[in-house]
């Protein structure tokens, strides 16, 4: 029990830590094929794709749109980076060009973007605001930003349980950075206004939704997109010193509740954004 406590991630940039992620995980994917279903297909555009990592949907984007476009892949993760130029050297795309920078700060000139994507990227800027911003400022007039975010309600099932453990500890303040790391991936709402503050015109919103399935909460708790995604931020709902018998006592209900039910699903919300630039409107 608890073994996934004395999981260390502390190596994100080693090369072949990084080669892990090339493989695309079935969650970024589900996001990705919501993203590349609605994307518009046209020739002769820049394209640009805000947190790329390891090259998902960066390539998937080139191969689509054909070599009349041209598309550029950025992040600040230097061993993703890396990874992707050597996925590039395969692919021997000349129309894609990969950037090592950071989105609240976009190394390019004003209005060279016909099309902005970020599967998931949303998520993992450290200023959402600025980095829409910042793509406001690279978008041509008439230009779309298109986005993919899992918000507010994701895996409502695993924090309904938390929820009552948390509760049981008579630390009010456990609950209250419950309250904030199940609120803090925002709305549909949230997202919108972000987006017309930096001057987009909303376009298109799509809501879907998928299940993940486990066998039990030991699966949940262990599984590799837990404990890079998730289980740093739950660790930081109580203290050290209640983790133990906290995360003990969660994983226990977990289990019994897939004693109950066969197996556990989470639902996780998934949210398409589009937004454009209107022609002749500049900041």
């Amino acid at each position: 029990m608890t073994d996934f406590l004395r999981f260390s991630y502390d190596d994100f940039e080693d090369l072949h830590t990084a080669a892990v992620f090339d493989e695309c995980s079935l969650w970024a994917s589900r996001f990705g094929r919501l993203l590349l279903e609605h994307m518009p297909l046209r020739r002769d555009v820049e394209i640009l794709d805000l947190a790329c990592g390891t090259g998902f949907p960066l390539f998937e984007l080139a191969h689509m749109s054909g070599a009349s476009c041209r598309v550029t892949g950025l992040d600040n993760w230097k061993a993703g980076i890396e990874r992707a130029r050597a996925r590039l050297r395969v692919y021997q795309l000349p129309n894609v060009e990969i950037v090592e920078a950071d989105a609240a700060q976009l190394p390019f000139q004003d209005e060279r973007f016909d099309l902005l994507v970020s599967n998931l990227g949303i998520n993992n800027f450290h200023d959402p605001q600025a980095v829409v911003t910042e793509c406001y400022r690279v978008a041509k007039p008439g230009a779309s930003l298109l986005l993919t975010t899992n918000p507010i309600g994701h895996m409502r099932e695993f924090y309904a349980v938390f929820r009552e453990v948390v509760s049981e500890t008579g630390n009010p303040r456990y609950l209250e950075r419950l309250a904030e790391n199940e609120a803090h991936r925002g709305s549909k709402e949230v997202l919108v206004e972000m987006l017309t503050r930096a001057g987009f015109v909303l376009a298109t919103v799509k809501e879907d939704q998928f299940e993940m399935r486990y066998l039990d909460g030991s699966a949940l708790l262990n599984h590799w997109l837990t404990k890079i995604g998730f289980l740093e931020g739950w660790r930081g709902v109580v203290d050290r010193k209640d983790e133990e018998r906290v995360f003990s006592e969660l994983e226990r209900r977990l289990n019994e509740r897939a004693r109950r039910e066969g197996e556990l699903r989470m639902t996780v919300p998934m949210l398409y954004v589009e937004a454009e630039k209107s022609v002749g409107h500049t900041r």
